[in-house]
């Protein structure tokens, strides 16, 4: 019976792999969950300016986007990718009228 590493078959699609990003430079891929919660990061920002200009700052609904935002941020501190949602808020901030 032929036995498997099962480190290294995560390792292969998981740990080692690279890609470029627009920049040029070349990145190590970001695991499942670090992709979740970038991706939840980005949707809360769509929430917010989609209701940004319908909603007051001090309105319950923003406070709750605002808080979620807050939270997935932290999370995506503890996964390692605090730089990535930086840099998607500053592009937001960017884009925003005002």
């Amino acid at each position: 019976m032929q036995t498997t590493n099962v480190s290294n078959a995560w390792e292969a699609r998981f740990g080692s792999s690279v890609v470029a990003s627009p920049d040029g430079r070349r990145r190590p891929a970001h695991t499942p969950e670090q992709m979740l919660f970038l991706h939840r990061f980005e949707v809360l920002l769509n929430k917010r300016r989609q209701h940004l200009g319908r909603l007051a700052p001090t309105d319950w609904r923003m406070r709750l986007i605002d808080k979620a935002l807050y939270s997935t941020y932290q999370d995506c501190l503890a996964l390692s990718v605090g730089d990535e949602a930086r840099e998607r808020l500053r592009r937001e901030r960017g884009a925003s009228p005002g």
